[in-house]
């Protein structure tokens, strides 16, 4: 998969848009408002898949600080796959590159799946804005990146790089805490895994890895948050840069183990597209492990801060 920029009078993007109208008004009965034509001013992202364009996303700016995320849009035979985060991250990164820090979006109570995308993706509800402003059925949502200017990147690390120790050290512990065993749910990883590491300001906010299982499949190892930087979407940034990290090493498929007492990593990864799976390898035996998988279906990287 391939996320790119594209003019609002491609006409593809305009395919999307007046596809995604015509779903809109089939859902909701015809909301006064619908609009199906681009609107110039804004930027477009386009999801190119096997040559085919199958999602599309703006951002439209509203002032200096702020901007909205509008017509983020799956094609249907796409949807469940993680495109719709995917997007909305791409979004975001576009976002932080004009120096905006506050998004803003819109999603009608006839979408609930874009609003647990949004509210999982770490947007909080505030009171419909601008031209919402007289619609009942909508619902909006703002997110603000680092209200001090604060700069957040997700790079490549090694596994012994001393943040990402750090970091594994922490995940163990806590996960200690959460299970009562301290020896119970440490699971080893590969000391050749490969770790994508989350910094705020240049300070490790969190990191995740892969590593092969055989020579289609990679496994998702120690992600993790510090907690005082947790609901900023930090997860969801490292979740999709490992995702493209493992498409860019030729694996077919991914897969990961959590637990029953960590709720906010399951939603993570369901929300991502990931399904469970019977436990496998070193989980078989372990009464407390939740074992998921995911297809992985872009073949190059997209995640900006990655090089």
């Amino acid at each position: 998969m391939l996320i790119e920029q594209r003019p609002s009078g491609d006409s593809e993007v305009i395919a999307l848009v007046v596809d995604q109208q015509v779903e809109l008004r089939a859902r909701d009965g015809g909301r006064e408002g619908h609009v199906y034509a681009v609107e110039p001013a804004a930027r477009y992202l386009v999801a190119v898949v096997g040559g085919d364009a199958v999602a599309c996303g703006a951002l439209l700016a509203i002032d200096i600080d702020a901007a909205e995320v509008t017509r983020l849009y799956v094609r249907p035979a796409y949807r469940g796959r993680g495109l719709g985060r995917r997007m909305l991250a791409a979004l975001e990164d576009l976002a932080a590159s004009r120096g905006h820090r506050v998004l803003r979006l819109e999603a009608g109570v006839t979408s609930p799946e874009a609003i647990s995308l949004f509210l999982g993706a770490g947007y909080r509800p505030i009171a419909r804005f601008g031209r919402y402003a007289k619609y009942e059925g909508s619902r909006c949502f703002e997110k603000r990146f680092d209200d001090a200017g604060r700069e957040t990147r997700v790079v490549r690390r090694a596994a012994a790089d001393p943040s990402v120790a750090e970091l594994v050290g922490l995940s163990a512990d806590e996960a200690a805490n959460r299970y009562g065993d301290p020896g119970a749910r440490r699971f080893p990883v590969d000391p050749h895994a490969k770790f994508v590491l989350a910094t705020v300001d240049g300070v490790s906010a969190g990191c995740g890895g892969i590593q092969p299982l055989d020579d289609q499949t990679v496994e998702i190892k120690r992600m993790y948050v510090r907690p005082a930087y947790r609901g900023n979407g930090i997860a969801r940034r490292m979740l999709a840069a490992l995702e493209d990290l493992a498409a860019g090493s030729h694996y077919l498929f991914i897969r990961l183990e959590t637990g029953p007492r960590q709720p906010e990593s399951i939603r993570l990864y369901e929300s991502a597209g990931y399904r469970p799976i019977p436990p496998y390898g070193p989980y078989v035996h372990s009464p407390l492990s939740l074992c998921y998988e995911k297809l992985v279906i872009a073949p190059e990287p997209i995640a900006s801060e990655l090089g």
